[in-house]
Order: structure tokens, then sequence, then C-alpha cells
């Protein structure tokens, strides 16, 4: 048996296939430096960016987190009738409070029973009338949500987790 590379069928080894080679082999050897390092950059900035990213991630959890607070005024509670500011800035509300003996200021320990109560009266219906006698009754959202105002008070939104941050209140520790 004779090695393949003894084989007739072969094609011969001139000097200009040699040449041809040589130079492949040359321009190998040039550029595979610049492909390694164009290599490494797209590396680092896919995995910097995914980096970026979770760190983000993480930071904007932390943040909600940290932002928590608990509610210090208990006197009143502001309950919102949607999970949005107006032009003003300001939100749409009802702010409510129980009262105790000599007209002083109750505490309110369940904001969310309260607020539920002032939707199930319709407050927040439309046209309703504060000083008349019969109220069309209301519906209360079922997904109520307690934040915490600049005051400390509480102010409690229809809206899903997360809905505090997106007014620019914070949510309540529990």
């Amino acid at each position: 048996m004779t090695p393949i590379y003894d084989d007739e069928n072969l094609p011969e080894m001139t000097g200009r296939r040699m040449d041809a080679i040589r130079e492949a082999l040359l321009t190998q050897v040039r550029d595979e430096p610049v492909t390694n390092r164009m290599r490494r950059r797209r590396r680092f900035a896919l995995w910097g960016g995914v980096g970026i990213l979770a760190v983000g991630g993480v930071a904007i959890a932390g943040t909600a987190i940290v932002q928590s607070q608990e509610v210090s005024n208990r006197e009143v509670v502001h309950c919102l009738s949607s999970a949005e500011r107006g032009v003003n800035g300001k939100f749409d509300e009802s702010s409510a409070t129980l009262s105790r003996d000599a007209g002083k200021a109750g505490r309110v320990d369940d904001a969310i029973a309260l607020c539920s109560a002032m939707w199930q009266q319709g407050v927040f219906e439309h046209g309703f009338d504060p000083l008349s006698a019969t109220h069309a009754p209301g519906t209360a959202p079922t997904n109520l949500r307690v934040c915490v105002m600049d005051d400390g008070s509480a102010a409690v939104v229809p809206g899903r987790p997360g809905v505090c941050s997106a007014l620019g209140l914070a949510p309540e520790s529990n």
C-alpha cells in the first residue's frame, strides 16, 4: 500500500503553487490578530450590554424595595379615582377620615376598607352630589393598592402592583 501523498493524481507542487500557499499562510498570520481583536470587542460589547441590563434590573428592583415606606399619618386617607394624574399634576381624589370624640380625627387602620366603602357608596360615580340624601351605589375596584403620599398619609389607588411607583408615590411597606 502506498501513502496517499504519493498518489499520481495529486497536483504537482510547482513553484507557483508553493508561492500561493505561502501567501495564504502569511495572510492568515497577518490578519488573525485583527480578527481575534474584533471578535473580542464584539463579545465584550455583547456581554457588557447584558451586564448593564442585569445591573439596571437589579437597581430598579432594589429601588422599589428601598423606596417603600410606612404610613405615618393615619388620620386621613386619600382615595384616588384612577391611577393617573391630571394635567395640573394633581390626583382626582376624595379624602376621608374617621372622627372620634369631640370632633377630633380618629385613626384609620384599614385604608382599603375605607376607600372601598366610598367606592360602593358611589362617591366616584359621575354626577355624585355630596349634598344629596340618596346616591346611586357604585362598584369598588378589586385591585386597590396602598401608596404613601409625601406627607405620610395613605393613598388608595386602583391598579396593579407597581402603580405607586408609576405615580411617583412610595408603595406601602408591609
